[in-house]
């Protein structure tokens, strides 16, 4: 059985190899970008450097290999301010919803199973139209004052503008995650993952696929990798002309070190790579993106965070409260954004 790992492990990652060299059908670009952003204030406080430590219920997200880490019972929810709309206010309601809920259960002698939900929206998006004023028939008439059939300014409407409705423009996946140890150092994982995209009366679905392995040679010491939509993950859409948009695999890697302090806590430190999504979308062959971070646990009962994700500083904190066998977390990250800064919380418990 243990021989059968191995060759299992390394026919595996042969695969990683093979598939991350290839390239995706791309018809369009930044195909479902809302599955870039991360999920979990604990590892986007870690500056997102979370393939290689993955031990917690959001793991479906970063690295599904390290659900064989997560207790029998984990589930993890968080709620995103991102782009704050600057009225002052404390996680004040930003200009995008962001939110992330799963639940990863153990079964025996089967392997780690996770269900996840992602969303992310625009909401109560106004669409306007025009009142006929003048009885004539067209919507947006305007005092068209020098004849040329254009809109200037200097020319009023002579229709009334009017908000018609409300609509959002959404985005969701569910991943449907399976992990399982295939040696007592390894273990691998997939992601199936279903999306939906709507904006108004137009809407687009595809799925995907992740595969991701986990190894810790070492202990403390411990190596992840992840292939994200191996096999290119595509969105159809419903509209006339019903575009395709292929979202291109990438390779995601990295180490981490988990460390211990006696009698003071425990901390980790990690540092990831990924291949670009917009440089293989515009015909490269994938630049890197570095992040690194770090967290510490003092008494095993507060957290301090910080890390760089590639493109800004990120920060964050960590509560654990412990009820007999139960753990609670409840997590919260900072990350700078030159469209402004988000701010995530996050809960999540195990048992």
């Amino acid at each position: 059985m243990k021989k059968l790992s191995i060759i299992y492990l390394c026919v595996l990652t042969t695969c990683f190899i093979g598939l991350s060299t290839g390239r995706a059908a791309d018809e369009g670009a930044h195909a479902a970008e809302f599955l870039s952003h991360g999920v979990g204030a604990r590892a986007l406080g870690m500056g997102s450097a979370f393939v290689a430590i993955a031990d917690d219920a959001t793991a479906t997200y970063w690295n599904p290999a390290g659900l064989t880490k997560v207790k029998k019972h984990s589930f993890s929810a968080m709620y995103s301010d991102t782009f704050s709309t600057g009225d002052g206010s404390w996680l004040s309601k930003g200009l995008v919803t962001y939110n992330f809920v799963n639940y990863v259960y153990q079964v025996e002698d089967i392997g780690s199973l996770g269900l996840s939900w992602i969303r992310l929206g625009v909401d109560d998006i106004p669409r306007t139209t025009f009142i006929d004023i003048n009885n004539n028939g067209f919507l947006g008439d305007f005092q068209d004052k020098n004849g040329n059939g254009i809109k200037e300014d200097g020319e009023p409407y002579i229709d009334k503008p009017e908000v018609a409705e409300y609509f959002s423009n959404t985005d969701n996946a569910l991943l449907i995650s399976y992990a399982r140890q295939v040696h007592p150092m390894a273990s691998v994982g997939g992601n199936l993952k279903l999306l939906n995209q709507a904006i108004f009366e137009n809407s687009g679905s595809g799925f995907g696929i992740d595969i991701s392995l986990i190894a810790e040679p070492y202990k403390g010491f411990r190596v992840g990798a992840m292939l994200l939509d191996a096999t290119g993950t595509q969105i159809r859409w419903n509209t006339p002309d019903k575009p395709t948009f292929t979202r291109a695999r990438r390779l995601r890697f990295g180490t981490a070190y988990h460390f211990t302090v006696p009698r003071l806590g425990k901390g980790a430190i990690g540092a990831d790579f990924e291949t670009d999504q917009a440089d293989l979308e515009e015909g490269g062959d994938g630049v890197l993106i570095l992040r690194a971070g770090a967290e510490y646990w003092l008494f095993n009962t507060l957290a301090l965070r910080g890390g760089w994700n590639g493109h800004g500083l990120s920060a964050g904190a960590g509560l654990r409260v412990k009820m007999n066998t139960m753990s609670f977390f409840v997590n919260y990250a900072f990350n700078t954004h030159t469209l402004g800064g988000s701010q995530r919380i996050s809960v999540s418990g195990e048992f």
